[in-house]
């Protein structure tokens, strides 16, 4: 998804360069987190308190729903506008998932190991399942998908998309309260009910609480939302809050503590967008943003390579870091070279030929 803000109701749209650096941010937190869970691997040291990283991800969903709802805000409740949506979320999300999907079934064949049909297809088409998708950083975007699904038709009826978000939230809060008592909802249906969806919901109320107010450009929100936001984290480590596992969505703290994380990262936003006019045109973490996505998907794959090869680092060296060094640095560059040498040129020829500019007639 990228960061972008309407202007006059023409596309394309200028990025707003502080989410962009908040997504990059966000990758780089999660591509950090499986650096220091692969440690194990090639016997170097693992960091406790570096598992808050994986949190990145909760992150990427409150900043998904601001950019969406931010960017197609003036298509709410105009259906002529749906096509170029879904086209625009098609061409953004399926080139390089489709890419990174193949590129690991075969490098898994070259090493004996076969994929599913139905693994490349739940991977390839994200849909709602507990099943272990291919790489398995792809389980986002199963959250991702039901968004993009349940905004369509807020486009096609502002009415009715309006009413499904409001009773899909009822049901998320209806969730919590489930397993709170100790009666979730279980199986399939508990990962459109998780707390994963609220996120969504609070970066849409964020975009839509700045369309209707003006702030004065200050780092001052966002300093408050990192410090309460280091605040929960910190207890999330210390106190063991985080998911039970990777598939779960129904215990206490993958219900109550995600929603929590998800109003801090809330504040963060709200703090990223007041600080937006403060922030320079070359700021590197903008080009990290933009590569996100590209980061996001093949860091996993080229981590489990790079693995082989830390091994061979010096122990001194690995005590220090080198390891993580090494892999982050390595999922980071793969990432860059993926998004510049063919997300970014083919995403714009896909634009260019099959999406035109939308103009909002008043």
């Amino acid at each position: 998804m990228d960061a972008v803000t309407p202007e006059h109701g023409l596309l394309p749209r200028r990025r707003i360069k502080s989410l962009e650096i908040g997504r990059g941010l966000a990758a780089l937190a999660v591509v950090v987190f499986h650096a220091n869970t692969s440690a194990r691997f090639y016997d170097g040291p693992s960091v406790p308190w570096l598992n808050v990283t994986e949190y990145g991800v909760d992150f990427f969903f409150l900043l998904s729903g601001y950019i969406i709802y931010h960017a197609h805000q003036g298509d709410i409740g105009r259906p002529g506008g749906v096509g170029s949506y879904l086209k625009s979320r098609t061409f953004r999300l399926f080139p390089v998932l489709w890419t990174v999907v193949a590129a690991v079934a075969l490098l898994r064949l070259t090493i004996g190991n076969t994929t599913s049909f139905s693994t490349l297809m739940m991977s390839m088409f994200p849909y709602p399942s507990l099943e272990p998708p291919l790489p398995q950083v792809v389980w986002t975007l199963r959250h991702e998908m039901l968004f993009y699904a349940a905004f369509a038709l807020l486009i096609l009826s502002a009415r009715w998309g309006y009413a499904l978000f409001a009773l899909w939230g009822l049901a998320c809060v209806a969730q919590i309260i489930a397993s709170i008592a100790g009666v979730p909802v279980t199986g399939a249906w508990s990962l459109p009910l998780s707390s994963y969806t609220l996120d969504f919901m609070i970066g849409m109320a964020i975009a839509n609480f700045h369309s209707r107010r003006h702030f004065a450009p200050s780092y001052g929100p966002l300093m408050l939302g990192l410090a309460l936001l280091a605040g929960v984290l910190a207890i999330t480590h210390i106190m063991d809050f985080g998911r039970d596992d990777f598939w779960d969505y129904v215990s206490v703290r993958a219900t109550v503590w995600t929603l929590v994380r998800g109003l801090a990262f809330g504040l963060v936003v709200h703090g990223l967008v007041c600080a937006e006019p403060l922030v320079g045109e070359r700021n590197p973490f903008v080009s990290l943003g933009a590569a996100s996505y590209a980061i996001y998907l093949i860091h996993t794959p080229v981590n489990s390579i790079l693995q082989r090869i830390a091994v061979y680092i010096p122990d001194m060296l690995l005590e220090l870091g080198a390891g993580h060094f090494f892999l982050v640095g390595g999922g980071v560059l793969a990432g860059y070279i993926l998004h510049y040498g063919y997300e970014r040129p083919v995403g714009i020829f896909l634009k260019r030929k099959f999406i035109s500019p939308t103009i909002h007639k008043p």
